[in-house]
């Protein structure tokens, strides 16, 4: 079975982490869609694609069935399956939470799979980005290669310039 889990990894968070690793577990080859690939320097999404994939490289102990693919969002919601279906691989399955894609998925007669949450509340890319801005720890909320990552490159910085005062 190969199946796609799709998100913005704002940053990637031991959620994702825990998610891909249960996910992983259950297909033949799982597609890591980094979605809003375009979408850099705001507040909702800090990082830019390259930044994001980074993360996620640098977190997993690669297996040779997980493919990590950076997409470009469309603004036509009806034709965004379709979409997917002409940029990545084959897929059976889609592993989300979120309603829209959820309804979209099986529209397009796409199986969908819940993922079980880790602490949805701690394990949050909003609450993450916010606690970097204010300068409350969250160290411990994502993997330790992505706090090297975000501190050594100075993208803390970026979340703090971006929220302001």
């Amino acid at each position: 079975m190969r199946a796609i889990f799709p998100g913005r990894f704002q940053p990637f968070h031991n959620g994702h982490l825990y998610a891909i690793k249960k996910i992983s577990e259950e297909s033949d080859l799982l597609i890591i869609v980094v979605e809003n690939a375009g979408e850099s320097f705001t507040l909702e999404n800090p990082f830019t694609a390259g930044e994001r994939i980074e993360m996620i490289l640098g977190s997993l102990k690669m297996k040779e069935n997980i493919l990590i693919v950076p997409i470009e969002n469309i603004k036509n919601n009806a034709e965004w399956v379709n979409y997917l279906k002409i940029m990545l691989p084959r897929f059976d399955i889609c592993y989300s939470n979120n309603p829209l894609v959820r309804i979209l998925m099986e529209n397009a007669g796409v199986k969908v799979k819940g993922i079980e949450f880790l602490e949805r509340d701690k394990y949050s890319g909003t609450e993450i980005r916010k606690r970097i801005a204010k300068g409350i720890e969250w160290k411990n909320l994502v993997p330790e290669f992505v706090y090297e990552y975000i501190i050594n490159k100075g993208l803390d910085k970026r979340i703090i310039s971006l929220y302001g005062d």
